[in-house]
């Protein structure tokens, strides 16, 4: 959804172009629009007519310099027409080369998808996009692409896979009603002028550096920055209603928080959850777990925290292309309810692409080559455990091996202070500014991991799942060392009631650089 944000309610019966403010009532209306494309055109004309003027005047200084003074400053005239040369250079606008975000959908591979889009596509008076690709993001959008300037452009969707997971039917109808909203208002039509107006004035003050040439230009961009991430968010608003007007106010804001709590999770899962297991060249079922991380309980206390704190959030930057969540949620409150169709029902967007873990590997030989995929070992979560992370484990044991040998299980220090202490040996000679707090948490990774090896050669199993943390199975009792190190280091367990914790484990005292590897 260019990313779902909130809405402000009304609050003036006046449009205004600088203010996220928008009366409901006219933000669809002609002359609101008329009046939203002249600013924009405005603006971009404005820019033109400053750098040309510019770059005229810096061309012109060498021709001043022979005319009316009879000689040439060689340094002067080089910085100039330097200059000059490259402002012009900077306007000229760039061919849009349109790189395939991920795999494409085929309608016939995918008809449930594809008629909700073109249920919306109906609903909303437009024609539905010509392409539509598959994104490894928790978001969806719509724009044209090919073409100069918006020119002999085509209609392209992208649509995020981990969104599908992420969401209900209903609510991805609300979102792409969102999308398509952008194109009833034209916002697709204005976004690559806007768009390439922003690029030719970086490309601009890119070119000339740090010189006063620099100044107006920084200048004018702060201000043209400023006013259309205004009309951005306006554009936003007006999306909106749309989807509110298709899909009802209850499916958009649901959409809303769920997209706003399931982005950031979705990158935590890929950075904790499956870039492990990547790493070590296996290829786990990834869109499964996803929607497991989803599920899981921890993880769901996590996302209603992520929630609490995205709707608390008050204040919306000036650069700011997308409103704050609270104003979104505010103003579809205004909007018409709407009951959803039998089908609006279902309770996973997933089942309209099907067979999701294909995607995921189409994603993955997308970005990474079809290749490098075919490398990867397929395994199930059951088995990242004691696979992946047991091996990963007697590596950084064994490379530890020295620091770890003034340790015994049941001399392992206890409170934030000796574990700085004892951090401070796993500080390299060429690293400079390793904070305490750094210096601790590397100490109680190594010591959780060597404990966790002298585990598993005792026997206990590795056992993970997306979305709970690791932890040793082993018959009837299940512990986490990495929890219990982490409560040395916080004081919540004393260095009596750890040796009590070893007795029971059957570790009693023994060095923490035992890490035999099993026999063959």
């Amino acid at each position: 959804m260019a990313e779902l944000h909130d809405v402000r309610r009304r609050k003036t019966d006046e449009t205004r172009l600088d203010h996220p403010e928008v009366p409901a009532a006219h933000t669809n209306s002609p002359a609101w629009l008329a009046q939203r494309a002249l600013l924009a055109v405005g603006l971009m004309v404005g820019f033109y007519l400053l750098a040309v003027t510019i770059a005229l005047a810096l061309l012109w200084v060498p021709y001043a310099e022979v005319t009316y003074i009879g000689r040439i400053h060689l340094k002067l005239t080089a910085l100039c027409v330097i200059a000059g040369l490259t402002i012009l250079w900077s306007l000229v606008p760039r061919i849009d080369r349109f790189t395939p975000p991920g795999p494409r959908l085929d309608e016939a591979a995918h008809p449930r998808l594809f008629d909700v889009i073109r249920r919306v596509a109906t609903a909303t008076g437009q024609s539905a996009p010509a392409e539509v690709y598959l994104l490894n993001e928790v978001n969806a959008w719509v724009t044209h692409r090919g073409g100069v300037m918006g020119f002999g452009s085509r209609r392209v969707m992208g649509i995020g896979l981990p969104l599908v997971q992420a969401v209900t039917v209903a609510e991805f109808e609300a979102i792409i009603a969102h999308e398509f909203g952008h194109y009833c208002a034209g916002d697709v039509t204005l976004g690559p002028w806007i768009h390439k107006t922003r690029a030719a004035i970086g490309r601009t003050i890119a070119g000339v550096g740090q010189t006063i040439v620099a100044a107006p230009f920084l200048w004018y961009g702060g201000h043209f920055l400023r006013l259309t991430h205004a009309i951005s968010r306006q554009q936003e608003f007006i999306a909106d209603r749309t989807a509110a007007g298709v899909a009802g106010a209850a499916a958009m804001s649901s959409a809303l928080k769920r997209v706003s709590t399931a982005g950031p999770l979705f990158s935590a899962y890929l950075d904790q959850e499956v870039g492990p297991v990547l790493n070590a060249g296996y290829l786990p079922p990834v869109s499964a777990g996803f929607k497991e991380f989803l599920g899981s309980h921890r993880i769901g206390a996590i996302s209603a925290q992520l929630l609490a704190r995205a709707e608390a959030a008050e204040e919306t930057d000036p650069f700011d292309t997308h409103p704050c969540l609270r104003d979104r949620l505010a103003a579809l409150q205004s909007a018409p309810a709407i009951t959803p169709a039998a089908e609006s029902t279902e309770p996973a967007a997933a089942a309209l692409l099907g067979n999701p873990d294909a995607h995921t590997r189409a994603l993955l030989e997308a970005v990474a080559g079809a290749d490098a995929v075919r490398k990867l070992k397929p395994i199930e979560w059951d088995a990242v455990g004691p696979t992946v992370y047991t091996t990963r484990w007697r590596e950084l044991a064994q490379r530890h091996a020295a620091w770890l040998s003034r340790f015994t299980t049941d001399t392992l220090p206890a409170g934030t202070e000796a574990f700085i202490h004892a951090g401070s040996g796993l500080v390299r000679a060429e690293e400079q500014n390793v904070n305490g707090d750094e210096r601790a948490a590397r100490a109680a990774q190594v010591i959780g991991v060597a404990l966790g090896v002298l585990l598993i050669d005792d026997g206990w199993r590795v056992h993970t799942r997306p979305g709970l943390p690791l932890t040793f199975e082993r018959e009837s009792r299940t512990f986490d060392p990495f929890a219990t190190v982490d409560a040395l280091l916080n004081g919540r367990i004393t260095g009596d009631g750890w040796r009590a914790e070893c007795e029971a484990l059957g570790l009693g005292s023994r060095p923490l650089n035992r890490t035999p590897q099993p026999a063959l």
